[in-house]
């Protein structure tokens, strides 16, 4: 089974991930496909670097996501923003995607996969996935859960939701505002409880 993982940021995608893991899934996160394509002189970098301008870039040039991410979730300009996250989306997705897809073929002998994807409709994680596993919290746990990770404020965090789009008839829906084991028990009865 390939199993997709979505969800709003802070909602514990990762951490259900990491359940999976240790019952011997394989698990795909996009985010890291990302950093890796991000890698500097990459395809996808030169397309980043080209539309943003070398500004972005941190030394050695990596590409500084935090100087990227102020622009295209800046709270100040939402509308710029969008218009620069639209842009970023049209070099990154298609080759997330790519990706997603060559891994899916280098391990269609295993029977079970996981892709972790906040994303989902804009990667086709439908297309892709036998299943789709949606894990909500409510907001302001999920701010915590973000604050704490990534030290941003509310703004950011608000900017960051607002594209981002959840499944309305995903395969299961789990409900992640309690503590690990819960989390574990909810993921092991949704998948059939033969984890």
């Amino acid at each position: 089974m390939v199993l997709g993982i979505t969800g709003t940021t802070g909602v514990g995608k990762h951490t259900a991930a990491d359940f999976l893991k240790q019952k011997g899934w394989v698990i795909l996160d996009a985010d890291r496909i990302a950093h890796h394509l991000y890698r500097p002189y990459t395809s996808v970098w030169k397309a980043i670097t080209e539309h943003f301008g070398e500004e972005i870039l941190s030394k050695n040039d990596i590409i500084d996501r935090q100087k990227l991410g102020q622009i295209v979730f800046n709270p100040e300009n939402p509308e710029k923003a969008g218009k620069e996250l639209k842009e970023l989306n049209k070099i990154i997705h298609p080759a997330i995607i790519r990706y997603l897809k060559d891994e899916l073929y280098h391990l269609r002998n295993k029977d079970k996969i996981a892709i972790i994807a906040a994303l989902w409709e804009e990667l086709k994680l439908s297309d892709i996935c036998d299943k789709i596993l949606l894990i909500t919290a409510n907001e302001k746990l999920a701010f915590q859960r973000i604050k704490a990770r990534d030290s941003i404020n509310k703004a950011v965090y608000d900017a960051r939701i607002k594209n981002q789009s959840i499944p309305t008839n995903p395969d299961f829906a789990i409900n992640n505002e309690k503590d690990f084991k819960e989390l574990y028990k909810a993921i092991n009865d949704a998948l059939g409880g033969d984890l």
